[in-house]
C-alpha cells in the first residue's frame, strides 16, 4: 500500500486539483498494481473506487454503460405486469362464466351419499333425492314380533330428516363466503369431488316414549300360581310367566336401522318374566289347604257344643302370597262376627242384681247370679291357631270365658249413686203387628233393670242374647242387608232404638251405632227427645254382626229401666245415676241433604219356601235422604264435647215376594 508523502502528490485532493489544468485523456495516476485498468475493463467500479482509480472519461462511460443496462431492465417488467393484469382479470373472469353456467344447477362433483347430482337442477336435484330416500321417508322401520308388526313414521319415533335441506345444502356447495373463498371450494370440488351425508336427527327420548307406550300392548306381567277356598272347595290357579319389552336394546336397534338410510325391519327385543310364586309352591299349598279342611273343629264351653264343618272354616281360612310362598291365615273380621255369635250365647249379660227405681229408692227384683262372659281376644287367638295347624283328627277348642260374679248386694244398693234421671229415649210402635210386639217386649225384658258398672262398655247385643223361641222371641219381617224379610226377633231393633235415644239424651260416649239402611216412617215419633219429632236418630242391631255399644263415663253405676206400654203403644227407657258436674245436651239439626226419589220400577223376589200364588209387598217405596244430627255436651255450663250422627237413608223401591213352590 502507498505510504509516505505518495497522499500528498497523488491523494485525491491533488488529482482533482490536476485534472482541472489538464486533458482528462493525459491525465494518469498512479495506481497500485491491484487497481489496474485491466481489472476493471470488464467490470467498471462503482462507489468510491469509481472516483478514485478511473479517469474521468472512463468515469463519464461507466455511468453511460449504467444508464443503458437499467433501460434493458425495465421491458421485462411491464411485460409482467400486462401479463398480471391479464391473469387477474381471467380469475374473475372464469369463476363468473362458471356461476353463469351453473346459475341453478349443481356444481360438477357433487353427490349425495353416492348418488351424483352433478349439473342437475334444484328440482332434479329434490326429485333424485325423494327417489333416493322417498321409501325410508314413508316407512323408516318396521318393527315387528311374533305375529305383530308396527310401522312408526319418522314424526313417530322422534327423527327429523329433511330433504329440502339436503338439496339446499348441494345448491349452496361453492356459492358462500366471498369471491376467492367461493373459488378456492369450486376448484377442490372440481378436483377432489363433495359427497354431502345426509343428517338425521334423533330425538331419543321421544323414540323411548313410543317404545314405551308401544309396549302396553306386548307387556304381559307373570301370574303367580294362587289357590282359594270356597264353599269347601279348593281351586288352585297355575302360574304364568310374564312378558316384558326391553325398550333400552330394541331402542338401539332401531337408531342403528336408521343411520342406514334406508327401510330396516327390527325384531322386538322382550324377555320372559318368571312368577314369584311357581307351580310347586302351588302343590304344596294344595295339599296344606286339603289338609286343613279334612277335620271339622269343634268348640266347647262347660257342656255346651259347636261343630264347624269344613265349609265353615273353608269360609274362615284366606290365603295370602308373600315372600314366593302362598301361606294360610284366617279372616280375622270373619272370625270376630262367629266369635259375637259365639258370645250371645255364652255370655249371661249383667251378673248384677235386677233393680227397679221407684220414688226415690231402690229395689233388687231379680237377685244376682254367676254369669259368664267370653274372652274374645284369647279366643280368637285360640281358634285363629287351631285352624291353621293341619291335623287329620278332629280339633277341639276351650272356648276361654270369664266366670263374673255380682259385685252388688242389697247392702250396697245406698252407694251405688243412682238417685236422679240422667236421660230418656221414648219410641211409639203404633199399628206393630202382633209378633213384632211380642218381640219388643222380649227385648225390654232384656234391658228392664240392667246395671251399668262405672268405666263399662255396655253391649246392647250381649245382653240381649241368643233370639230364639227360648228367651221368648218369634219369626217376625226385620230389615236384614237391603231388604226386609221374615227373621227371628223382628221388631227388636225397636228396643235398640230406644235405649240408644237414652244414652243420647244422657251424653254418654255412644262407641258403635248403626242407623237403618232406609227411611221408616214410625222412628219419627219421639225422634228428637225434648225437641219434638224427627229422623236421623233410630238404631240397628243384628246379631254377631251390627252392635250398640255406649260406656258409662259418669263415675257411677247406671241403673237402665224400660217400659212398654201396650195401651199408650210407647216404648221408653229411662237411665238413672248421678249427674256429672250438670251434664246437659243440646243438638243442632236434624239436616237433611241430598234427597233422591224412590225408583219407580219395583222388584220381585222369588220365594220357593212360598206356594206358587202367593204375594206379599215386603218393603214401600221410599226417598233417599242424608240426614246429620249434631250433638254438644256441657258441664257445667262449659261444652266438652261435641259428636256428629249422620243418617244416610237408600232410596228404596217397592219390593214384592212372590211364591214359586209347586209342592212338589
Amino acid at each position: 500500500m502507498p505510504v509516505g508523502d505518495y497522499f500528498q502528490k497523488y491523494g485525491p485532493i491533488q488529482r482533482r486539483k490536476s485534472q482541472a489544468a489538464h486533458d482528462p485523456d493525459e491525465l494518469e495516476s498512479p495506481k497500485p498494481a491491484e487497481y489496474s485498468r485491466e481489472r476493471f475493463a470488464d467490470d467498471p467500479p462503482t462507489g468510491e473506487y469509481a472516483g478514485e482509480y478511473l479517469s474521468a472519461r472512463e468515469r463519464i462511460q461507466a455511468r453511460r454503460t449504467v444508464r443503458r443496462r437499467r433501460t434493458r431492465r425495465g421491458v421485462p417488467l411491464r411485460i409482467f405486469g400486462v401479463l398480471l393484469l391479464v391473469v387477474a382479470l381471467l380469475a374473475l373472469a372464469v369463476p363468473a362464466a362458471v356461476y353463469a353456467s351453473y346459475h341453478d344447477r349443481a356444481f360438477p362433483g357433487i353427490s349425495i351419499q353416492g348418488v351424483d347430482i352433478s349439473n342437475l337442477e334444484r328440482a332434479a336435484i329434490s326429485a333424485t333425492v325423494q327417489a333416493r330416500y322417498g321409501r325410508f321417508v314413508r316407512e323408516p322401520v318396521t318393527i315387528t314380533f311374533r305375529n305383530q308388526t308396527w310401522a312408526p313414521s319418522l314424526d313417530e319415533l322422534g327423527v327429523r330428516f329433511d330433504i329440502e335441506q339436503m338439496t339446499e345444502a348441494a345448491m349452496q356447495v361453492g356459492r358462500e363466503g366471498d369471491v376467492l373463498a367461493r373459488t378456492e371450494r369450486l376448484w377442490q370440488v372440481w378436483n377432489e369431488g363433495l359427497d354431502i351425508a345426509p343428517q338425521l336427527i334423533i330425538d331419543e327420548q321421544q323414540l323411548q316414549q313410543y317404545l314405551v307406550q308401544m309396549s302396553s300392548e306386548v307387556n304381559i306381567p307373570p301370574r303367580d300360581a294362587a289357590l282359594s277356598i270356597a264353599y269347601a272347595k279348593i281351586i288352585a290357579t297355575p302360574a304364568e310367566p310374564g312378558l316384558q319389552v326391553l325398550i333400552a336394546e330394541t331402542r338401539n336397534d332401531i337408531i342403528l336401522g336408521l343411520n342406514t338410510l334406508n327401510p330396516q325391519q327390527v325384531a322386538l327385543r322382550t324377555r320372559t318374566l318368571e312368577p314369584g310364586i311357581n307351580d310347586t309352591v302351588l302343590a304344596t299349598a294344595e295339599q296344606q289347604a286339603r289338609d286343613l279342611l279334612a277335620a271339622p273343629l269343634v268348640l266347647t264351653h262347660n257342656d255346651q257344643q259347636w261343630v264347624w264343618n269344613a265349609e265353615q272354616i273353608a269360609d274362615l281360612l284366606a290365603v295370602e302370597a308373600r315372600d314366593g310362598g302362598l301361606h294360610f291365615n284366617v279372616n280375622t273380621d270373619l272370625l270376630e262376627r262367629e266369635v259375637e255369635r259365639l258370645a250371645v250365647t255364652i255370655d249371661s249379660g249383667s251378673a248384677e242384681p235386677r233393680l227397679r227405681f221407684a220414688a226415690g229408692n231402690l229395689y233388687v227384683v231379680q237377685e244376682g247370679q254367676i254369669g259368664w262372659r267370653v274372652q274374645h281376644p284369647e279366643t280368637m287367638e285360640v281358634i285363629s291357631q287351631t285352624l291353621t295347624a293341619s291335623t287329620a283328627t278332629t280339633r277341639t277348642v276351650q272356648i276361654p270365658a270369664e266366670r263374673i260374679s255380682p259385685q252388688v248386694t242389697p247392702d250396697t244398693l245406698a252407694t251405688l249413686g243412682i238417685n236422679e234421671l240422667l236421660g230418656e229415649g221414648r219410641s211409639s210402635f203404633a199399628g206393630s203387628a202382633a209378633y213384632r210386639i211380642t218381640n219388643i217386649k222380649a227385648g225390654a225384658a232384656r234391658m228392664d233393670g240392667v246395671l251399668i258398672a262405672p268405666g263399662e262398655e255396655f253391649s246392647f247385643n250381649t245382653q240381649l242374647g241368643e233370639v230364639n223361641e227360648r228367651n221368648g222371641f218369634v219369626e217376625g219381617y226385620a230389615v236384614v242387608g237391603n231388604r226386609t224379610k221374615l227373621e227371628w226377633g223382628g221388631g227388636v231393633c225397636q228396643d235398640s232404638t230406644t235405649v240408644f235415644r237414652a244414652a243420647f239424651w244422657a251424653g254418654l260416649p255412644i262407641t258403635e251405632w248403626h242407623p237403618h239402611p232406609f227411611y221408616i216412617s214410625w222412628y219419627d215419633r219421639f225422634g228428637l227427645g225434648p225437641y219434638g219429632d224427627g229422623a236421623g236418630l233410630d238404631a240397628a242391631i243384628y246379631t254377631g254382626l251390627n252392635d250398640l255399644r255406649f260406656v258409662n263415663d259418669t263415675g257411677k253405676w247406671i241403673l237402665m229401666q224400660v217400659d212398654v206400654n201396650e195401651a199408650s203403644q210407647v216404648m221408653s227407657v229411662q237411665l238413672y245415676g248421678t249427674d256429672p258436674n250438670n251434664r246437659t245436651v243440646q243438638i243442632e239439626g236434624p239436616y237433611i241433604t241430598n234427597e233422591i226419589a224412590a225408583p219407580s220400577t219395583p222388584v220381585y223376589i222369588d220365594d220357593a219356601s212360598k206356594p206358587v200364588g202367593y204375594f206379599y209387598q215386603s218393603d214401600m217405596a221410599r226417598n233417599g235422604r242424608d240426614i246429620t244430627v249434631h250433638r254438644m255436651i256441657a258441664e257445667n255450663g262449659v261444652e266438652v264435647r261435641r259428636d256428629t250422627f249422620l243418617t244416610r237413608f237408600k232410596a228404596w223401591p217397592n219390593v214384592f215376594v212372590r211364591g214359586t213352590s209347586t209342592g212338589g
